[in-house]
């Protein structure tokens, strides 16, 4: 499966995300949930420097899906 420009814009943002990170005292990390569609329905960045590990963005990405998305729409998102 080749990389299309999508998933280089996505990565992309996910490099702006992990900055932020960065920039606010915090481990360069950066998460999109992106439907079938191709939309991103939901970002975050790392932000555990105050000792939680629980808020990783990928935490925070399957917290928000189970509360926004239909089971289906969750297992044809990435």
């Amino acid at each position: 499966m080749a990389v299309t420009d999508d998933d280089l814009e996505y990565l992309r943002r996910c490099v702006d995300l992990a900055r932020e990170a960065l920039d606010g005292g915090d481990e360069p990390f950066g998460s999109l949930l992106v439907d079938q569609n191709g939309s991103v329905r939901f970002q975050d960045h790392n932000r555990v420097k105050d000792g939680d590990a629980t808020r990783h963005p990928e935490f925070a990405i399957a917290r928000w899906a189970v509360d926004h998305l239909t089971p289906g729409d969750r297992a044809r998102a990435t």
